[in-house]
């Protein structure tokens, strides 16, 4: 990337010298000028590192089989380390913040931080292995009356109560290597069998609730990739432009395996990535997640009447800012 920065700024800058000697074409002593100009040019992009950000780009997490078209799924669901050091995506509405993402990588423990808020309390944590991502802990909403969205002591954890090191690995989330919309892109969770279900456990302030609860069965499905506009600002003034978006459709409170009309509930998680190279810096990026909608089945999840999905609720964090945070979490 540095090469490319490099004789991309020297060809421009060579443009630029072409047009005063056309000119100028009877002055050889402004050609000569131009020469020492240009001279120190090179001089200029040997000696002068580019800035660091321009050497973030998409990072890759695993080596799929070739030969499927399969993309990188945990690569695309986060932010590109490097430039998850410095930046997060932001929601702004009116002028105003109205939603946060930070993406934090924890690769030696295996995690992906989502962080909802400059405080630093977690939306949700994914883990993940050499075959899936998994939903490891996602925020806790209203319990016995109380709102406890931003409180980093009360979560809910996906665990599958067999007790061992891989119980947490139980929530499948999507396959590490997949055809979004094709070949590994979905499959369905059962409420209680092992070692893969929907079962959960709740904690508030630190302290775990009871025994485990279950979702019934639940729909993973990375569908057929989209788009969305995103701004970026680093540039000044801030720049705009589309990206690739790849969906997941999480749809969940199933009564019946398979039958999506049996559904109560669907959330669609869309991440974000550049299909050609961001127009400031000139690489690919992933940006991780970038939108979130919610929707209720209008028919209870009646499993002989097709789903009727209404959108209830949406979060969009389509600005690209600088700050970063350090996730937050307490809950266990």
């Amino acid at each position: 990337m540095e090469t490319h920065q490099g004789i991309s700024a020297l060809l421009v800058c060579e443009s630029c010298a072409g047009h005063r000697e056309q000119d100028n074409s009877g002055d050889f002593s402004k050609k000569l000028v131009k020469f020492v100009f240009i001279l120190g040019l090179l001089a200029v992009v040997a000696s002068v590192p580019l800035a660091p950000k321009a050497f973030a780009q998409a990072h890759s997490t695993i080596s799929c089989p070739s030969g499927h078209g399969y993309w990188d799924v945990l690569s695309v669901m986060m932010m590109d380390p490097e430039l998850a050091s410095n930046y997060h995506m932001e929601g702004i509405t009116n002028g105003l913040p109205s939603a946060y993402i930070y993406t934090r990588w924890d690769e030696a423990q295996s995690k992906i931080y989502y962080t909802k808020n400059p405080q630093g309390n977690p939306w949700d944590i994914n883990l993940y292995d050499s075959s899936y991502v998994y939903q490891w802990v996602t925020e806790l909403g209203e319990w016995d009356g109380v709102n406890h969205w931003n409180d980093p002591k009360s979560c809910k954890k996906f665990n599958n109560g067999g007790q061992n090191s891989r119980s947490d690995l139980s929530m499948r989330w999507a396959a590490r290597c997949a055809v979004p919309g094709g070949e590994n892109s979905s499959f369905w969770n059962p409420p209680a069998a092992q070692p893969v279900n929907t079962t959960y456990f709740t904690y508030v302030d630190g302290d775990q609730q009871g025994s485990s609860r279950n979702l019934d069965w639940s729909l993973m499905e990375l569908k057929a990739p989209g788009t969305i506009s995103i701004t970026d600002h680093r540039a000044y003034p801030p720049k705009s432009f589309s990206i690739t978006t790849l969906p997941l459709d999480y749809t969940y409170s199933c009564s019946v395996a398979g039958n999506a009309n049996s559904c109560h509930f669907r959330e669609v998680f869309e991440y974000g990535l550049d299909t050609n190279v961001n127009p400031i810096d000139r690489v690919k990026h992933t940006y991780g997640w970038v939108r979130w909608r919610y929707y209720v089945n209008s028919t209870n999840g009646n499993p002989k009447v097709a789903a009727n999905w209404v959108l209830k609720n949406t979060s969009t964090t389509d600005h690209l800012m600088l700050g970063q945070v350090s996730p937050r979490f307490e809950c266990f």
